[in-house]
């Protein structure tokens, strides 16, 4: 669920023209959830 949820705020980005931030803000949560479930 929350992947197509992702998908799709990138699909809006894409278009309203927000690539950069939408694309940026994601893959700062994707590395920190990453990053999280290393440490654990």
């Amino acid at each position: 669920m929350r992947r197509t949820n992702h998908r799709n705020l990138v699909n809006v980005g894409i278009l309203s023209g927000r690539i950069p931030l939408i694309s940026l803000v994601q893959f700062i949560a994707v590395a920190e959830h990453l990053n999280f479930r290393h440490a654990a």
